[in-house]
């Protein structure tokens, strides 16, 4: 299974592969003070994650959305490749954005992400994670196999891909129980700006991010 589960991620970078440039670039740190980040291994980049959801639950709805999103989004922000997932998912489509329209889509797909989490990972009964295995498809890939146990012992498996730039490992994809976040987005953002345009889809995920805000405890 965790072999299929390579062959899967693998397979997405594949098809997906573009040139790594951040839409952010211009910007870049100086070499001194990424030298003085600290690097994560792929595990420790999980572990990372999973211990901010693992706080946001036991939260719950004491800490409340707004105070879940403020344990999630600084984590989140740090183990994912916005830059990366953005230009991978919206394909073609990137590159006919200006550097302005592509630093609002990053902002707003991290924004996104961080209320997806704070909204979903809401209650605590006793569920835990736990990384199964880390393997290295490709230099500077590393697949990494993990679980989330509820308290009725049912398992989900969560297998993450992450790329190394700069020194430093973040997530690029998500297969949540066989199912492919980065896939997802590229059918439905791609639909949605061939058929209504680029500022639609910034409008749909801030109307998302603005019910999560509103709707949940």
């Amino acid at each position: 299974m965790l072999l299929r589960n390579a062959v899967l991620l693998a397979a997405v970078v594949a098809l997906s592969m573009s040139p790594m440039i951040s839409a952010s670039a211009a910007v870049a740190a100086p070499a001194s003070v990424a030298a003085q980040a600290k690097v994560l291994t792929p595990k420790a980049t999980i572990d990372t994650l999973d211990a901010a959801l693992l706080k946001a639950m036991q939260g719950g709805s004491k800490m409340g959305y707004q105070g879940r999103y403020a344990v999630v989004s600084p984590v989140v922000r740090k183990v994912y490749d916005f830059d990366r997932i953005a230009s991978l998912t919206l394909g073609s489509h990137w590159s006919k954005l200006t550097p302005a329209q592509q630093k609002e889509f990053v902002g707003v797909l991290a924004d996104y992400t961080a209320a997806t989490y704070a909204a979903r990972f809401d209650n605590y009964e006793g569920e835990h994670f736990a990384v199964v295995n880390s393997e290295t498809m490709q230099p500077g890939t590393e697949g990494v196999f993990s679980t989330l146990t509820m308290h009725n012992g049912k398992v989900h498996r969560f297998d993450y891909l992450l790329q190394q730039q700069d020194g430093q490992w973040r997530i690029v994809n998500v297969v949540a129980d066989g199912v492919s976040d980065l896939s997802l987005k590229r059918s439905e953002y791609n639909e949605t700006i061939k058929s209504k345009g680029f500022p639609a889809l910034i409008a749909h995920l801030k109307a998302q991010i603005a019910q999560y805000a509103s709707e949940t405890r």
